[in-house]
């Protein structure tokens, strides 16, 4: 089943999941639209993105790096930046290799300095706590003893909380905290931060696959299926809309099959 994780380059959706976007993707898509926006309508962060979003590759990193010199916002929001870079390469690693890839645990402990460093600088940075909450979110997907991975998951939990703390309303960082309740077994805390950010605004598409993830593990697919509808109903051009129809998809030909039982009759 296709799964998603909310992280913030703007994403780990959660439950089996998106963590992997990190808050950039959507301050990146953000500054792709930029020109829609007056300036004045774009957070500090984003203003910054858009400065930046002519550059690449080296040219980029030590240019971010250059800000790192400087001081605040400009310091902070290249931190964020550039541990969202880190992210994105152990995410990437993961995805061939899974989170046990030799290479991983080096990107996520660089991913979680550069976090680290703009929350220092800036305590209600809520994007990168919610990232630091995903860094140790997927260092519990790694292999260990399990006394391990939950005190990584209990971590977890804290960056999320602190992120909520600044912002009760945040979409990425209770969808998250829902992810982790979800694999805990917590499901009906689970619910609860999903339903709280349905409450805030009912058409979250990342609340809407979480819940499906929900129904679909517990093989309620009728419930699920109309979760992952809504969820590609309000991103029709997005990635979460795009894993929705691909579950869609997966759900009905798995409803759709004979049953076993019944052919051997």
């Amino acid at each position: 089943m296709v799964a998603a994780k909310g992280a913030v380059d703007i994403m780990r959706t959660t439950a089996t999941t998106t963590r992997g976007a990190l808050v950039l993707a959507a301050v990146i898509l953000a500054a792709a639209l930029g020109g829609c926006r007056e300036a004045a309508d774009l957070t500090d962060l984003e203003q910054f993105v858009q400065r930046t979003a002519a550059l690449d590759g080296r040219v980029l990193e030590d240019s971010l790096r250059a800000y790192l010199a400087g001081g605040p916002p400009g310091s902070t929001y290249a931190s964020f930046m550039l541990g969202n870079r880190f992210y994105d390469a152990a995410a990437d690693s993961a995805a061939v290799q899974g989170w046990d890839a030799a290479a991983v645990p080096a990107l996520l402990d660089s991913a979680e300095l550069h976090f680290s460093r703009a929350v220092a600088q800036d305590s209600s940075f809520v994007e990168a706590l919610v990232n630091l909450g995903s860094v140790w979110d997927d260092r519990a997907e790694q292999r260990g003893p399990r006394p391990q991975r939950d005190s990584r998951l209990a971590q977890a939990e804290r960056f999320y909380q602190l992120a909520l703390a600044v912002d009760p309303a945040d979409e990425k960082a209770r969808c998250n905290l829902g992810g982790l309740y979800l694999r805990q077994r917590r499901t009906q805390e689970a619910v609860d931060q999903f339903q709280m950010v349905l409450d805030h605004d009912p058409t979250s598409a990342l609340a809407h696959y979480n819940l499906a993830i929900m129904f679909a593990e517990q093989k309620i697919y009728r419930e699920a299926l109309r979760e992952w509808e809504l969820a590609a109903k309000h991103d029709p051009d997005g990635d979460i809309g795009e894993r929705s129809r691909e579950n869609v998809r997966i759900v009905k030909d798995l409803m759709s099959a004979p049953d076993p039982r019944e052919a051997g009759r």
